[in-house]
């Protein structure tokens, strides 16, 4: 059984996550926790009446149940169960103390919330998320997306870090389980991968096993965000996945939000595997 993490803020694109992961999961028994975070600092509640307080709360209990009721209803499923969790904490916050008391494998979100600011390729929940969860992976659904099989898989990689177990498993798992294909593309900065590229690489052939798997050395031609887009559009790739690690091409896209900056707005999901050494 898997337990899947659903943040919810009741935006459309957060609707659009939930949905993309019953589908995703169609044949795999899952406990789906929707999870609404509603931050009331102490400040705040001194200055909220006890009746305005528990009106929010039954009113984010209310929301909750409704999102339940409604993907319950569209998801037939006798696979999926579904729990409610609401938390009066800010949602990093929510979330981690949500995976301390409970076995969860992924998380999935939307790229935006509420405020769908078009200058950003993650809203400031998401990024925080990225940034501060280490204990599983995120998948991450773009505005509007709708669910397509996953049948071709990139995982971009510099090869200039070993890969654990747990991480390559990951990748092995959403492969095999999706009956993909896996490409493992490397932006080629030298003319040569370096010995400690060569070994690193050496691991993840032995690693990644179990499905046709392809690799790929791309010239360092333009902005890697914008050599990774290409590489998604022109083999119509269904899936992104990046480890988020420090000095990764990942984190620099984190600390780099404008998309006019960077070039970077994934137009397919995409899963970040946290840096669990």
């Amino acid at each position: 059984m898997k337990h899947i993490l659903l943040p919810t803020d009741f935006s459309d694109n957060a609707w659009s996550a939930i949905v993309y992961a019953v589908k995703l999961y169609k044949y795999e028994v899952c406990t789906f926790y929707l999870l609404h975070a509603n931050p009331l600092t102490a400040s705040s509640l001194s200055n909220l009446s006890d009746v305005y307080l528990k009106n929010t709360i039954q009113q984010c209990k209310r929301q909750l149940e409704e999102v339940k009721d409604q993907i319950e209803s569209s998801d037939a499923n006798a696979n999926h169960s579904f729990e409610t969790v609401l938390k009066l904490i800010d949602l990093q916050v929510a979330v981690k103390a949500h995976i301390a008391e409970n076995p969860i494998d992924l998380i999935i979100m939307g790229t935006k919330g509420t405020s769908r600011n078009k200058q950003l390729f993650f809203g400031s929940n998401t990024t925080r998320l990225v940034n501060t969860i280490k204990i599983c992976p995120i998948l991450i659904i773009p505005d509007q997306y709708d669910y397509k099989p996953l049948k071709q898989i990139v995982f971009s990689t510099d090869l200039n870090r070993f890969y654990t177990d747990l991480e390559i498993k990951t990748i092995n798992d959403f492969t095999y389980d999706n009956n993909a294909t896996l490409r493992v593309v490397n932006i080629q900065v030298n003319d040569n991968l370096a010995p400690i590229q060569q070994y690193n690489l050496s691991i993840l052939q032995k690693g990644l096993q179990g499905f046709k798997t392809h690799y790929h050395s791309v010239p360092n031609y333009n902005k890697k965000a914008e050599i990774i887009n290409t590489f998604i559009q022109d083999l119509n790739i269904d899936l992104l996945i990046m480890v988020n690690y420090k000095h990764s091409i990942m984190e620099r896209f984190l600390n780099e939000p404008v998309i006019k900056k960077i070039g970077f707005n994934p137009s397919i999901p995409f899963l970040v595997i946290p840096d669990n050494q």
